[in-house]
């Protein structure tokens, strides 16, 4: 046998005997360096060229299996974007401040381009770096309108001590410099609809490699901290949490994390070093790059302190490296996840590279480390730097990922402290069969709510020879649709004797899931399931309501009741009316103590049955919800309703009790939003909804 052939089989089967179940919510991310052209785009390429090679990029990583990419838009204080702030990239154009010709914007097309194909985008930014080499060359090719020849005073030198290249930093300890910064970044929040905000790992440079001298900027803004290594950690801590906040106030969905080099310090470093902080340190070498140290970044207490959503720690070294272990650093950073997530940063580029120890010629690097990843249950994802080198393919590294731990989809993991609102449930989902081994699946998305958390972004179908559905088992999970816009689905894979249940739910774009809709088995049920939900709460009687079409000998409907949603017993049997349009409604006596579960069961003459979606009514509920408490004037007070209230009204009173508004709410709705008049002055007010019978009352702020 050749002896390629024999290495190749090996290395395959070794992956498919050790390969893990995949998890259902995971990170799969790579990097695009735009930096000195590493990923995208090409040197010197045309405008058609640039756009069809990225969309050739993602479409790789999309096949691999990520669901997210991580791309450099501003690596030397420039855009790939359109900008008033900062000129074009050179890496763009060629020619630093100058556009694309023919015109386009790079950003929102990647965007739309991500979109397509159920990607995430995340803008990644370099936050200090000005210029990375300050060659005459160089600081000619500037832009005039660059921040180093607009504000020379902001600009730290940086001399490498071994080869003396100076690179041109903004200077993090000058408080117009975090301003600045700051500007750039929310000018692309406010500007485009990215999914998150990337920051790598440039802060000060290694005052052990480089020389630099910013004992001015500390004698002139010191702050009062003593130490000017503290003060430096505390110059960094301020742009990250000022940052944060700042996205927070204008789009609090928009996720925003770090990736700073993979030790944060290490436990043999001198306590004198760290501020009396080594007991919390991995065990790694004391000469080792640390970055809480060397780049004056206190990553683990961002962490801690919840002013990010995420760290991506560079942990690009092999198992039992020397000094610098993978195996000792991933499960450290798992314990100092802080509740907050904490992905891998990979090293892809090392990847059959020469002079890498393991990683040159060991095919089993990447694959062990993402099983050690997901083993430890604070790493929720890996991202790949970079996207040429994850492409090549060295040592099959990409196929592993893709045939074996990345071929099922994922979900990405919650940041359940963003929100805890979901889009609504898809409606009429049905089942058509084709032939023995195939069913069309179709369904109707929803009407988006106000509230961003509220729009549908993807769908998530379920497939599970059992009923009722796990939802937790990923191998359950037989899609997720790219976009919104997808609502049909054929599968193709029934083995032509089992039964089969399905059941989808919409995701939003922190991809938090639905309610199910209704289950549907593969052999198919004459009925379209309109509707099915809480009419009326009347102390402990629930009224419940369904609306069908396109009845065809149904034999009957069973309504259920659960308190935890899996085990389920019969209320009442109801006949079906088997006619065009059929409305049903029914009262139940429920005990309000506790969280109550009720779905229909609709049964054929022949037997076949399928579910409805299931309906929640929880005895803690306020029975309204507001969605929003900070409005400007003239916007809209968006709120939730337990259940369908025709009577339903509001009362909107001063701190004096005052009335400045009233009036009823929307009828024949759960949803809705109360739009205020112009004659609020900034302040606080008071709004009380009358609501099956009850006064509820919320404090909102207006701007």
């Amino acid at each position: 046998m050749n002896k390629f052939y024999t290495t190749v089989c090996c290395f395959f089967i070794s992956f498919f005997a050790l390969a893990q179940n995949s998890p259902k919510r995971e990170l799969r991310a790579a990097w695009i360096a735009t930096f000195s052209n590493i990923d995208w785009p090409a040197s010197g390429a045309t405008t058609s060229a640039e756009q069809s090679t990225f969309i050739q990029r993602i479409t790789e990583h999309k096949t691999t299996g990520m669901n997210a990419v991580f791309v450099q838009v501003r690596s030397q204080c420039d855009a790939m974007y359109f900008s008033n702030i900062e000129p074009w990239s050179r890496d763009l154009t060629g020619t630093q401040g100058v556009p694309p010709n023919p015109y386009y914007d790079p950003m929102e097309f990647m965007i739309t381009e991500c979109r397509k194909l159920g990607l995430e985008f995340h803008a990644w930014f370099n936050p200090y770096r000005a210029l990375s080499s300050a060659t005459p060359a160089n600081l000619a090719a500037l832009s005039g309108s660059h921040v180093i020849n607009t504000n020379s005073s902001w600009i730290l030198d940086c001399t490498t001590t071994s080869t003396g290249v100076v690179q041109k930093i903004l200077n993090p300890g000058i408080p117009a410099v975090t301003d600045y910064i700051i500007s750039v970044v929310m000018d692309v929040v406010r500007r485009y609809d990215v999914d998150g905000i990337h920051m790598d790992d440039y802060f000060y440079p290694n005052p052990a490699i480089t020389t630099f001298d910013d004992d001015a900027t500390f004698a002139a803004n010191s702050r009062g901290i003593v130490n000017k290594n503290d003060w430096r950690r505390a110059n960094i801590d301020s742009l990250v949490k000022r940052l944060g906040d700042s996205i927070r106030a204008v789009k609090p969905w928009i996720k925003y994390g770090y990736s700073p080099s993979g030790i944060w310090v290490s436990s043999s470093t001198s306590s004198s070093q760290v501020n009396g902080m080594n007991a919390f340190g991995s065990n790694t070498s004391s000469g080792a790059t640390q970055h809480y140290k060397d780049h004056f970044a206190n990553s683990r207490l961002w962490q801690q302190n919840n002013w990010i959503d995420y760290l991506i720690p560079q942990v690009y070294w092999h198992q039992g490296q020397t000094g610098s272990d993978y195996s000792n650093l991933t499960p450290w950073w798992s314990n100092n996840a802080f509740n907050r997530h904490m992905y891998i940063g990979m090293a892809s580029y090392k990847v059959g590279a020469s002079s890498q120890g393991l990683f040159t010629t060991d095919n089993r690097q990447i694959p062990n480390q993402v099983r050690m990843n997901r083993a430890n249950v604070n790493i929720t994802g890996s991202v790949y730097y970079n996207t040429t080198t994850l492409r090549s393919n060295a040592l099959g590294h990409r196929d592993s990922l893709q045939q074996f731990f990345y071929n099922r989809p994922a979900l990405e993991p919650l940041m359940a402290w963003k929100s805890n609102l979901t889009a609504p449930v898809p409606t009429n989902f049905v089942v058509s069969p084709v032939n023995a081994t195939t069913v069309n699946l179709s369904w109707t998305k929803p009407t988006d709510g106000l509230s961003e958390y509220q729009k549908t972004r993807q769908f998530i179908v379920y497939r599970s020879t059992v009923s009722p559905i796990d939802i937790t088992n990923s191998s359950n999970i037989l899609t997720i649709t790219n976009t919104d816009a997808i609502t049909t689905f054929q599968d193709n894979t029934l083995d032509g004797t089992s039964e089969y249940f399905y059941a989808v739910a919409s995701l939003n774009r922190l991809h938090a899931e639905s309610n199910l809709s209704n289950t549907v088995n593969s052999n198919g049920l004459p009925l379209t399931l309109q509707n099915f939900y809480v009419k009326n709460i009347n102390n402990n009687v629930a009224t419940l309501n369904w609306i069908t079409t396109n009845e065809l000998n149904v034999s009957h409907f069973e309504l259920q009741n659960s308190t935890d949603e899996f085990m389920y017993r019969l209320i009442e049997k109801i006949a079906a009316k088997n006619k065009s349009i059929n409305n049903y409604t029914i009262n139940t006596n429920f005990n309000n103590i506790v969280t109550q579960y009720y779905r229909l069961k609709m049964v054929d003459i022949d037997g076949k049955f399928n579910y409805s979606n299931v309906l929640k009514i929880n005895p803690t509920s306020k029975g309204v919800e507001i969605l929003n408490t900070q409005i400007v004037k003239g916007g809209n007070i968006q709120y939730n309703l337990l259940c369908e209230d025709k009577n339903a009204s509001f009362v909107i009173v001063d701190a004096s009790a005052k009335v400045l508004q009233l009036g009823k709410l929307q009828t024949n709705a759960t949803k809705g939003y109360i739009t205020l008049s112009n004659n609020y002055t900034t302040g606080i007010y008071y709004v009380k909804i009358i609501h099956q019978h009850k006064v509820y009352t919320t404090s909102i702020f207006v701007q």
